[in-house]
């Protein structure tokens, strides 16, 4: 049914287009001999690029356009220097000759190619070029968020960009399904030397998936060269613990096929130290209070691999296909040791806990793509299948020894047991259609459908008689079902002055939980439409102008609905919301940029039911506190962004940003009242790189954080500075990096709690100081062809698996 829909669209759109014309003729090179391979680009004479031919063995190309009064065409071609047409009339663009004159010169083998800076703008996004960071050298991908101008990470875990919570992670266009530590964790198994770029996207068109209020997309790395050639690298850093990585990627690409896969493997050793002090009260009078020291040490393994081919069937059909695979193994070993105040100052005794506990997660994928081209304007129909299955199992072992002031135990231990068996099944399909109705205008147009069923059950066994008591209070089995069904319709015009978008996408949910252990069911229906709307003008060629508006929707992830209990210790623990709703935001943008050296935007986003993590008494039992998610009422947020790369002179490039923003929260809490609660955030970020004789460079980073109140967290600053050395060596085929990153050990979170009755005063520091040294060296040919970069159809999906242990 969605493929009949599809091809009425088709018929419909192709109804609004003119009747073609064509452009042909051959290509040769220098000695007058036919040229395979050019890429020739077609402009109408307003630099609107009206379609592109690739020349045959023959040298003969041909592609047929709108009609057009008169063209002028750039000429490509690898091995020679390209070249740009005088205006033709079209109708002396039927038997055209082309001739290359300079032929390209390599460099002891080595292609000569622009180096991408560190930070570049692109329309809707901000892009972070991986590989041109030296400070990310032997990092993960969750340590480079944490510098990423505009990111910010919470004491949790939990991902914001320009102060916007309910952030999708994707990797490679697919969202992954988790959220706070889990999806921390996973980040953190992702070797920065398997990234090719970070996109920062704020405001996603309504071709993206309706979840969530902004997107951070991964782009790992894909060789683009032809013949087999391939990448190695390897890396060891150190800083309180070591962290190591190694990984190989390979890939054969000739006209028709191109075959890759890669493996990466690596080892990092961390830490969570956090001093912590919680005072109780009861009508402002003092009831008790904790001082706790929590030290949580992690080594972490991680093994990825993935496998894909592309198969260009002819010239308008191209299959492929992709699998991945991923696993991470914990083992973590806890140590908290806590102050008991019944009296202000005074310590009446002492309770120790041990947390060990055992973690594995996998998880797999695969997608198959079609796409078949419609016409030399860009006009195609791609679908895509999805799978993805996820495992994970999980044993914790608690015991809790209680203590007087002179070290005698005065109770008998607490041993508490748990054991989390969980799996999650993501299908998916989508069909999706470009189609150029004439050299300015085009339709988009999707379908898609995804199911998804998560099964966890946990077993909590009470150890402390030393016969296991299955423990009914803490114990859950839960069994989460989830139905989208979603259309998709925008509309593109791209003139030489004005430009617009304008879209909008319909989504039906239907969502069914089940706690098999109380059999409690919760079921929901709805459906919602997110519209979009972009509006771009060139008031010069140096001052561009856009201005854009979009609504989103973020549902929770799988693990903040999981009921379950995970315990630091017998007074905190974390746990799932059920009730938790989907929170929905509309967003205001306006941008300008100069040249491409200044870029701005402003914005406001309202958003209604806001998902916010806390850490709250419980409410039955004061002296206890819980880590959940809850719905606020509302969230406003006012924002700016200001981006200034600078070539300050031909050695120095500097790359500059402001972010700027007030989020202010409204809601009720643990009886505690929000009423736009918030303030004015400012962070500051520069990277400069200095390139120096001999192929060396170097880097300097450092970012500013102000204080922040985000909603009941008083958050102090946080500011760090890092440098990083490259040497290229091998015919500029290796490349040795050092980096030391946090090189004053001040990136961490200090921060302070208030609810009613309720203070929290907390210090978290993690192993953010590293040294690290890396090797990266390519081999095989260098010259390079054009590759498919695209995503799949269960992006969103996946953004909202937990597949790392908190």
């Amino acid at each position: 049914m969605k493929t009949g829909i599809l091809i009425c669209l088709l018929i419909s759109f192709q109804a609004f287009s003119q009747e073609k014309v064509w452009v042909k003729g051959t290509v040769t090179d220098s000695k007058k001999q036919a040229l395979a391979d050019a890429v020739l680009f077609i402009y109408s004479t307003d630099s609107t690029l009206l379609s592109m031919a690739v020349s045959e063995k023959d040298g003969h190309f041909e592609a047929d356009i709108l009609p057009v009064d008169s063209v002028f065409i750039r000429a490509t071609h690898e091995d020679f220097t390209e070249f740009t047409t005088p205006v033709l009339a079209l109708s002396d663009a039927s038997g055209l000759n082309l001739a290359f004159q300079g032929q390209v010169k390599e460099m002891e083998g080595v292609t000569v190619s622009a180096v991408k800076p560190y930070i570049e703008r692109k329309p809707g996004m901000m892009v972070l070029n991986v590989e041109q960071s030296l400070s990310a050298t032997g990092s993960s991908a969750f340590e480079i968020l944490e510098k990423s101008p505009g990111v910010s990470i919470s004491s949790t875990d939990n991902i914001s960009l320009n102060g916007k919570g309910g952030i999708i992670v994707q990797i490679d266009g697919k969202a992954q399904p988790m959220s706070g530590t889990d999806l921390a964790n996973f980040l953190r198994g992702i070797p920065s030397a398997a990234i090719d770029k970070i996109e920062l996207i704020s405001n996603p068109s309504a071709k993206y998936d309706a979840a969530g209020s902004a997107i951070i997309n991964i782009r790992l790395k894909k060789d683009t060269r032809l013949g087999t050639n391939g990448t190695v690298n390897t890396s060891y850093g150190q800083g309180i613990y070591p962290k190591a990585g190694a990984g190989i990627s390979l890939n054969h690409r000739n006209k028709k096929v191109n075959v890759f896969g890669s493996y990466n493997y690596a080892y990092r050793k961390g830490f969570n130290r956090l001093i912590l002090e919680r005072r109780f009260y009861k009508q402002d009078t003092f009831v008790g209070a904790y001082l706790q020291d929590n030290d949580l040490k992690f080594p972490v393994s991680n093994h990825s691999a993935r496998f894909g081919m592309d198969f260009q069937v002819n010239k308008k059909n191209t299959l492929s296909f992709v699998v991945n695979g991923m696993s991470n193994a914990y083992t973590i070993d806890g140590i908290n040791q806590s102050d008991v105040q019944i009296q202000e100052d005074v310590v009446a005794s002492r309770f120790a806990t041990t947390n060990q506990r055992k973690e594995k997660w996998f998880n797999g994928s695969a997608n198959v793509n079609y796409k078949h081209v419609l016409d030399s304007l860009g006009s195609e129909i791609t679908a895509d299948l999805d799978y993805a299955a996820y495992r994970n199992q999980n044993e914790q072992r608690f015991n809790t020894s209680y203590y007087d002031l002179n070290g005698v135990p005065f109770q008998d231990p607490y041993i508490l047991t748990g054991d989390l068996k969980g799996k999650l099944a993501i299908h998916s399909a989508k069909v999706d259609l470009h189609q150029a109705l004439n050299a300015k205008n085009f339709l988009d147009a999707g379908l898609k459908s995804s199911y998804v069923i998560a099964d966890n059950d946990l077993k909590f066994f009470d150890r402390s008689s030393g016969t296991p008591v299955y423990d009914t209070t803490k114990s859950n089995h839960y069994v989460y079902q989830e139905t989208i069904g979603a259309g998709y319709l925008t509309w593109n015009y791209e003139g030489k002055k004005w430009s617009f978008q304008l879209g909008a996408r319909g989504e039906y949910t239907h969502v069914k939980g089940t706690q098999r252990t109380s059999n409690s069911v919760s079921d929901t229906t709805y459906f919602q439409l997110f519209p979009t709307a972009y509006l771009g003008y060139n008031l010069t060629e140096k001052h561009h102008f856009e201005l854009s508006m979009n609504r989103r929707i973020d549902r929770p992830s799988y693990d903040q609905l999981n009921p379950f209990k995970f315990y630091l210790d017998p007074s905190t623990y974390r746990e799932g919301n059920p009730s938790l709703r989907p929170q929905t935001t509309y967003t205001f943008e306006l941008g300008y940029a100069f040249k491409n050296v200044l870029f701005v935007n402003v914005g406001i986003a309202t958003t209604k039911d806001n998902i916010t993590e806390v850490i709250a008494p419980l409410t039955q039992n004061q002296n206890v506190t819980v880590q959940t998610n809850i719905n606020l009422k509302r969230a406003d947020l006012v924002y700016a962004n200001i981006s200034a790369p600078v070539q300050v002179t031909k050695w120095w490039n500097s790359v500059n940003n402001i972010n700027a923003y007030i989020a202010l929260y409204s809601g009720n809490v643990a009886q505690t009242n929000l009423q736009n609660r918030g303030s004015g955030v400012l962070i500051l970020n520069t990277v400069n790189t200095f390139t120096l004789k001999k192929d060396w460079s170097i880097e300097w980073n450092a970012s500013y954080h102000t204080p922040e109140i985000y909603a009941f967290d008083h958050i102090k600053e946080i500011w760090h500075t890092g440098i990083g050395v490259q040497k290229k060596i091998l015919q500029s085929r290796g490349v040795i990096k050092f980096a030391w990153t946090d090189i004053f050990y001040t990136n961490y979170i200090r921060a302070n709690v208030a609810f009613t009755d309720y203070r929290e005063y907390f210090d978290v520091k993690r192993d953010t100081r590293v040294a690290t040294l890396s090797f990266t060296y390519k081999f095989g040919k260098t010259s390079v062809a054009g590759s498919r970069r695209r995503g799949t159809g269960a992006d969103d999906l996946k953004g909202r698996v937990n597949t790392g242990g908190g």
